[in-house]
């Protein structure tokens, strides 16, 4: 492990968070928010940290695949951390544990939220709550990569530790200029979903937030209804949006350069767009009865199903309501996820997709012993290595959800309640079921329940090893295996 490279690094990505809150300086300012002062102090408190960091300067620049880990989850357990102070300093919050709940739920683009006066917040803090959903829906650190000069080495080990999916690869030569076009095509996407927003009538405080939210499938938004009541045309502009942010953004990449047969015969965004319209439709045909028209529910099962499978959390209705049938297609929805390389959280239909083509194979071999068929993806052969990795990944995924539902069942929920929030906080949606529906918060778990699900959103979103990592002692010797 190098200590001092990997402190230096975090006082980097410190340093940029103080930065990122000026945004929310302005607009305090601008509205005469009571929050400006929180957020100065808060800015003044992280940069002090940041820069006390950068003055330990690394004695080497060697920079091991361990050291990525350790500095993105790190990363992500201080922004957690310190995100909370503008929340705690402004008095939205009275207490740490809930501060620091929101900014992890809005960091991870969990969009799980403590709070039930949402329109009350001042502005700043309405923005600070989009805007952290934004920059943790790409990746932090591949915002740092974007914007800081990094070795390809130690660019390589944060992306791998950072982009969602089972494996990394570069758009590019370098992995900066890799992070330069993923940023560009996100923010791009997220100003033309804010324009049309504000065709449909929305303020542009509103839109603005409400894009940012649904570029990095998060779900928070600055009034305390959300998308519920909403006309169909802002509810159906979200809906489309959001699919778009659950896509692989390298499909984004093929299509600027022409390559629309490469896009389209993804053999991911086929699965993705499939389950997708077969489970709309089939909650579409179950909630009828609820409904004027078919019409009427296909809108709203269109527009969950699309919620839920990119885990962003909006809502157009109370889907708590629903049939048992259409519950239990969203919460698969929830486990199954966007597309690797996206903003999505989840499994991600590619894993989805190793695991089925896996199991098949491993069913055709019981029948013939000496059947021998290499699994296959876009017709490529899938290394042995990457079908491990998803096995291994999805064993421990499932047996730290099970340990989660156990720990928070102590707080006595009832079981879909309890269940629900699980899923929901370490798949990254939202909102789940009965007392954590979309109508409601998670206010009345513990402080302890809370904290669990803190963990299991970060778990989530870095894909369990980053974290574990951190209670691995070989990773904190100097020199181990895990290089």
């Amino acid at each position: 492990m190098n200590y001092r490279m990997v402190l230096n690094m975090l006082g980097k990505i410190l340093l940029i968070m103080a930065v990122l809150m000026l945004p929310c300086i302005v607009v305090s300012a601008a509205t005469g928010g009571s929050d400006l002062l929180a957020f100065v102090i808060s800015a003044l408190i992280i940069a002090a940290i940041g820069g006390a960091f950068l003055f330990i300067k690394p004695k080497d620049t060697n920079f091991f695949a361990k050291d990525g880990f350790v500095v993105v989850s790190l990363s992500w357990i201080l922004m957690s951390l310190l995100g909370a102070l503008p929340f705690l300093i402004s008095g939205v919050f009275t207490n740490y544990i809930d501060a620091v709940f929101e900014t992890a739920s809005g960091f991870t683009t969990t969009g799980a939220s403590v709070c039930g006066a949402i329109s009350a917040m001042p502005h700043g803090i309405g923005l600070w709550r989009c805007l952290i959903i934004f920059i943790g829906g790409m990746g932090v650190l591949v915002f740092v990569m974007a914007v800081l000069p990094l070795s390809k080495e130690r660019s390589m080990h944060i992306m791998r530790a950072e982009v969602p999916g089972p494996s990394v690869g570069k758009l590019v030569a370098k992995a900066k200029n890799t992070a330069v076009i993923l940023y560009g095509i996100y923010f791009a996407l997220m100003l033309v979903e804010a324009g049309l927003l504000l065709l449909g009538g929305m303020s542009a405080y509103e839109a603005f937030t409400t894009a940012m939210s649904t570029a990095g499938t998060g779900g928070f938004m600055v009034t305390d209804a959300g998308m519920i009541g909403r006309s169909y045309y802002l509810q159906a502009v979200a809906g489309v949006f959001m699919l778009l942010f659950a896509v692989n953004f390298n499909i984004y990449y093929y299509v600027l350069l022409k390559k629309f047969g490469v896009a389209i015969k993804n053999e991911e965004l086929r699965w993705f767009l499939g389950i997708y319209a077969v489970a709309a439709l089939v909650i579409a045909v179950n909630i009828r009865g609820q409904y004027p028209t078919f019409l009427h529910a296909l809108h709203h099962a269109a527009f969950n199903a699309s919620s839920i499978y990119s885990t962003t959390g909006f809502a157009s209705t109370d889907f708590n309501t629903w049939p048992m049938l259409s519950k239990f297609i969203l919460l698969l929805l929830m486990f199954f996820g966007g597309c690797a390389g996206s903003t999505a959280g989840g499994i991600k239909t590619s894993r989805v997709m190793i695991l089925l083509k896996n199991g098949w194979n491993e069913l055709r071999r019981l029948a013939h012993p000496r059947y021998v068929h290499a699994m296959r993806i876009d017709h490529k052969p899938v290394a042995e290595p990457v079908v491990r990795s998803v096995l291994v990944y999805f064993s421990a995924i499932i047996a730290l959800t099970f340990l989660s539902i156990l720990l928070v069942s102590l707080d006595g929920k009832s079981f879909e309640t309890t269940v629900s929030a699980v899923f929901a906080c370490i798949f990254n949606v939202g909102p789940g079921f009965d007392a954590v529906g979309p109508t409601s918060y998670y206010a009345h778990f513990s402080y302890f329940a809370k904290i669990i699900l803190s963990f299991d959103m970060l778990i989530g979103r870095l894909e369990v090893w980053p974290i574990l990592l951190l209670f691995a002692p070989p990773t904190w010797r100097r020199r181990s295996a895990f290089r």
